[in-house]
């Protein structure tokens, strides 16, 4: 019996659809597994097509979706009600359903930039309640976090597949520089409150140490955030295939994060990251980082106190940032988006070797 048909449709072409979906699908082609990732730029005759019955309120009801020649597939945060609608549709054609999801959507901040854009008031055609109806309705839920099979699968069809990432991380290089880089990947917008916990302890440590405090993003605000002497530099918004060598030119990475239910449904993707590059990261203690710095990646930061004087020891001895660096880098030789594309693949295709949901 030949492998089951598999097409995955990523939401957007960030890091999020990059990691989750894009990159493992597209290793999967390569192996030749019967995978196949439909871009977001594709034309929309490759994208899930639907009909619509509108009314001459503003009600709408879907009607058809045009079926996808595929026996799965995978809906990478449906947010949309075209997406949540068509799961049903699908499924009364033959076609399992699988939902894959990064976040937790229904614990956003309100300070959050992206707590509007799936507010069911102000968007109700793109929203959070979609995404649930979604989950609910799914033949299988695929997730990042113990916490996010808590909240959107809770009917128990549900698989976690933990983040990893591309393995040529492992081979990029920073470049030679003077003194040391202390530095951010973020935005204050989706971050409002996570770099305030460090309480100081940062700003103190890099003054102390005359290390340079950079930021990969716009560093809007950072300098209030962290209180910071000065503002620091930043190299702006950069490309998904550039975004790892601008990380890389840190020698520390801090990974802040408040512990809120949003926060800790998150994955340790971002100290992955760095450590992957060479970066030592310094985090928060979430239950996803603590799982990881228990693996070798990294350490884990409380009070401002912590955070100071981890990075005062580390830019103060050269030979002990070296020594985390290597340490945490091949720990991540074991959490690469290839030795563990098999996991996505069994996922993906687990729903057409199970019974039918009830």
């Amino acid at each position: 019996m030949s492998d089951p048909i598999v097409k995955v449709y990523p939401a957007d072409l960030g890091g999020c659809g990059f990691y989750r979906t894009i990159w493992p699908g597209q290793h999967l082609e390569r192996q030749g597994a019967s995978v196949r990732v439909v871009m977001p730029t594709e034309p929309d005759d490759a994208q899930i097509q639907a009909m619509w019955y509108a009314a001459d309120t503003d009600d709408r009801r879907l009607v058809d979706v045009v079926h996808p020649e595929a026996d799965v597939v995978v809906f990478q945060r449906p947010l949309t009600d075209t997406l949540a609608g068509a799961v049903k549709i699908l499924q009364g054609k033959g076609v399992r359903v699988v939902v894959e999801i990064d976040d937790d959507f229904e614990a956003i901040s309100p300070r959050n930039v992206s707590w509007r854009s799936v507010d069911p008031k102000a968007h109700p055609r793109r929203n959070r309640d979609h995404l649930r109806r979604a989950c609910e309705d799914a033949d299988l839920v695929v997730c990042s976090t113990p916490a996010l099979a808590e909240r959107y699968a809770r009917h128990g069809r549900v698989r976690i597949v933990r983040n990893r990432v591309p393995q040529w991380y492992l081979h990029v290089e920073r470049d030679d520089h003077d003194g040391v880089f202390v530095g951010w990947s973020g935005s204050l917008e989706t971050h409002p409150d996570d770099l305030q916990v460090t309480g100081g302890g940062v700003a103190r440590a890099v003054t102390m140490t005359g290390a340079t405090f950079a930021v990969i993003g716009t560093g809007v605000g950072v300098q209030r955030a962290l209180g910071l002497a000065s503002p620091p530099p930043a190299c702006g918004w950069v490309p998904i295939g550039k975004y790892p060598y601008a990380l890389a030119q840190l020698d520390i990475g801090i990974v802040p994060l408040a512990l809120t239910p949003f926060n800790q449904a998150k994955s340790a993707l971002k100290m992955m990251e760095m450590a992957a590059l060479g970066v030592v990261p310094i985090v928060s203690p979430t239950d996803e980082n603590v799982r990881m710095c228990k693996l070798g990646v990294g350490m884990t930061a409380g009070k401002a106190s912590a955070w100071s004087g981890l990075i005062k020891g580390l830019v103060n001895d050269p030979a002990l940032r070296a020594g985390f660096a290597e340490r945490s880098r091949e720990a991540m030789r074991h959490h690469t988006i290839e030795g563990h594309a098999d996991e996505w693949f069994d996922a993906w295709t687990a729903p057409v070797n199970t019974p039918t949901k009830g």
